[in-house]
């Protein structure tokens, strides 16, 4: 953390900014879409219940349709947004150059990263839901995927295989990580919500140099400011 925070003290304004607004506008499609979806499927639930009573029509499936295409576009804007996001961070963690267009820079890596997420988030949900600790484990385990696929650009399959190797031998360290970043997250958000805004971008950057870390590449230099020397 200590990495990460360097990071983000020397340069604030863009590395703040650039994380910030893209996690607000996954936020603010995920919140729109699950808006749209519920309210079209108390519609459809109106409509189903009208119909049983005589009405000639029935809006289920509608609601359905459109549960599943809001949920759809969210994950499709979530994916993209992420894939610039591990981009700028990864650059950030690197001492490459970097600007908040990095944001949106993810469109090369946005199918692979699209794909990485259904599968890893089907796994890792059908894991904790029947035994939690499987799921902690695959969520591990796979947690070096999307690093994997804007760094190498290489396809979701084999980002997935390559982090399950990655973090053999690393998972215990990782469990740790994560759960000092589940610490700084609940902290943030106990901060009247406001923390969120630095700990997140503090993870990101984080999360890069454990990944640059188990690659064995080089991160950036952290410069240390010399204490100034008092003549007498």
């Amino acid at each position: 953390m200590t990495f990460a925070w360097e990071r983000v003290k020397a340069d604030p304004g863009t590395i703040l900014a650039t994380v910030i607004v893209g996690m607000v506008l996954i936020w603010v499609v995920g919140f729109v879409m699950s808006f749209i979806a519920h309210v079209v499927s108390s519609v459809g639930v109106t409509a189903t219940h009208r119909s049983s009573s005589g009405l000639p029509f029935d809006l289920m499936p509608l609601s359905i349709g459109m549960a599943s295409l809001s949920w759809a576009i969210d994950l499709v804007v979530t994916s993209f947004v992420m894939a610039g996001i591990m981009s700028f961070a990864l650059k950030v963690a690197k001492g490459l150059p970097y600007t908040f267009a990095d944001l949106f820079s993810g469109a090369p890596f946005f199918v692979s990263v699209l794909v990485a997420n259904l599968i890893s988030g089907l796994a890792i949900s059908i894991g904790l839901v029947f035994l939690i600790v499987p799921g902690v484990i695959l969520m591990i385990g796979l947690s070096m995927t999307l690093p994997l696929i804007v760094d190498r650009g290489i396809g979701p399959i084999d980002a997935l295989t390559e982090s399950w190797r990655l973090t053999d031998g690393n998972r215990a360290n990782i469990f740790i990580f994560g759960l000092i970043a589940f610490g700084l997250v609940v902290a943030g958000a106990c901060a009247c919500g406001l923390g969120i805004f630095l700990v997140i971008p503090l993870l990101y950057i984080a999360h890069m140099y454990v990944y640059l870390k188990l690659t064995n590449q080089p991160v950036a230099v952290i410069t240390q400011a010399r204490p100034q020397s008092v003549a007498y």
